[in-house]
């Protein structure tokens, strides 16, 4: 077997496991049954589940900042649009992608000291993404709020749910959350669309996540700035 596709799957399969049964339910066991591994050959790559939840969950932060800022930045200088394809492309990443959502959101407390402190450093990093743009929207009185922090955090919250509770076997669609999530952030700092703006705005193009599970598998090159 290839190293990548050796590490790749072991990924995988520490995701799938991760998701199902916590972290903390989860053994190295686990993880090398779902690969189809030997312990020997999962401890090649991985000296403990620990390292495999770190990289996980490292790919996925850096992935997300990546695209996230290379989506804002193609919206041009209104903030009304960075905003509303940042946010649309966060609800379309957490609904496609709520296995290693969930993982992320429940797990991340997990990581030993070093690791943790990493990844907290590239938490922070994606949420000051929202909150840069907001303040964007609040200098120039664009949007009404006392704190761009607070706000973001706010908006951040609600979409950073949807794997809690979303399924596409549901009522709605990710289109459907798109729309709304996009009403409801702009409504919460102070700028209600009417349905036309709304349409203009859902016709923002957003960058591709289709290669996520690649990247976050290692198997995908980061892309280029």
């Amino acid at each position: 077997m290839a190293t990548t596709n050796g590490r790749a799957e072991i990924l995988r399969a520490a995701r799938i496991t991760f998701a199902r049964h916590g972290f903390d339910g989860a053994s190295i066991r686990d993880i090398a049954q779902e690969a189809g591994l030997s312990l020997s050959a999962l401890y090649y790559y991985f000296p403990s589940k620990q390292d495999a939840l770190h990289e996980l969950i490292h790919n996925a932060f850096t992935w997300f900042s990546e695209r996230a800022r290379a989506t804002v930045d193609a919206a041009g200088s209104d903030p009304i649009d960075r905003l509303t394809v940042l946010v649309r492309f966060t609800v379309r990443y957490r609904s496609m992608y709520r296995q290693i959502s969930r993982v992320i959101l429940r797990d991340t407390e997990r990581l030993n000291p070093e690791s943790f402190g990493t990844i907290r450093e590239l938490q922070k990093e994606s949420r000051n993404i929202f909150a840069d743009v907001v303040e964007e929207g609040r200098a120039s009185g664009v949007f009404a709020v006392e704190s761009s922090e607070t706000a973001s955090r706010a908006i951040l919250s609600i979409i950073n749910a949807i794997p809690l509770w979303f399924s596409t076997d549901g009522d709605m669609t990710v289109d459907d959350l798109e729309r709304e999530y996009t009403r409801f952030s702009l409504r919460l700092l102070a700028h209600d669309p009417d349905d036309a703006e709304l349409e203009r705005l859902l016709a923002l193009p957003l960058e591709d996540i289709a290669d996520f599970s690649g990247r976050l598998d290692g198997t995908a090159a980061p892309i280029k700035r």
